[in-house]
């Protein structure tokens, strides 16, 4: 009882700061988080119901429970506190309300998720641009199942909505029938959103790893010919160096100029994109825009003819 501290009184609530939780009726407490919490969903404990939600993927991690316990609610949240910020300027009345509220404030959070993975997806391949290393992959793998979270975590959230669309938990979802269609609006918004943002963060990842393929296979033919011609400058040289010490010194250095030349052009060969003076455009390769001139009068026959002498 003396973890519980009071958070607000809903509608026809009764808060007992000498009794606490046990002698209050429709408030809100918040408490720590006792157990941890896994995944997201909604279901009941007897007769009391329990909301458990993930949330920060795009920020601090942070989870949350709302556990009914009788006619109060018990707000379990890690100590960031989101939540509860979020419910500054919100007046909760009902159970419902404040149920549909965390279901809110977690579609607000995956949309701001969502909205700045393609943004995301463009800066790291441009920091993985030409490197062939194990890192870049690992860090692709990383964005990827960051994403599949999240979109295990829409899931989860439309089924808790189906859920309480059907009318699985009439009563304690009274009197917020308003919100929830307004919930079940911004929902369908961030689906949409997940959607087109998945298909291009797929085609981008393929495309992606093409081009590090693509790398991969020229730098493989670039080191196989200097392994080749490295190896019969060698032969060469090597056996000029014992009839002559400065013909072999000069080939040596030539191997090694043209190893560093090889590596140092590889090194340099990335893709730049330059800024576009004001006023231009870009356009595809083989078009041309034509310089305006001003319209020149249609001549009649005879102007044409007395212009050829005739």
């Amino acid at each position: 009882m003396g973890t519980h501290t009071f958070l607000l009184a809903m509608s026809r609530g009764r808060y007992s700061e000498a009794e606490g939780l046990a002698g209050s009726t429709y408030c809100v407490f918040t408490a720590p988080v006792e157990l941890q919490v896994t995944q997201d969903r909604l279901y009941l404990e007897g007769e009391n119901l329990v909301l458990e939600l993930l949330y920060g993927l795009h920020s601090e991690p942070g989870v949350l429970r709302l556990r009914q316990v009788d006619t109060n609610v018990v707000l379990e949240e890690s100590p960031t506190g989101s939540f509860v910020r979020f419910l500054a300027d919100k007046q909760v009345k009902y159970i419902g309300q404040l149920l549909m509220y965390a279901l809110q404030f977690k579609i607000q959070d995956l949309s701001a998720y969502v909205s700045g993975c393609a943004d995301a997806m463009k800066q790291l391949e441009d920091n993985l641009d030409n490197r062939l290393d194990n890192s870049g992959t690992y860090r692709l793998l990383d964005f990827r199942r960051s994403y599949t979270q999240c979109g295990n975590m829409v899931i989860a959230v439309k089924e808790i909505l189906a859920h309480i669309d059907k009318g699985y938990y009439p009563m304690q979802m009274q009197n917020s029938y308003v919100l929830q269609g307004q919930v079940m609006l911004e929902f369908k918004f961030l689906e949409e959103r997940y959607e087109l943002t998945k298909n291009t963060v797929i085609k981008d990842f393929d495309t992606y790893t093409s081009i590090v393929n693509n790398n991969i296979n020229r730098s493989a033919r670039l080191l196989s010919i200097i392994s080749l011609v490295g190896v019969t400058m060698n032969f060469l040289f090597g056996s000029l160096l014992a009839v002559s010490p400065v013909l072999g010194v000069v080939g040596g250095l030539a191997i090694g100029g043209l190893s560093v030349g090889a590596s140092v052009m590889y090194r340099t060969n990335k893709r730049v994109e330059r800024p576009l003076e004001p006023g231009r455009r870009r356009y595809s390769l083989g078009f041309r825009r034509k310089k305006l001139t001003a319209e020149k009068p249609v001549q009649t026959v005879e102007a044409q003819e007395d212009e050829k002498g005739l």
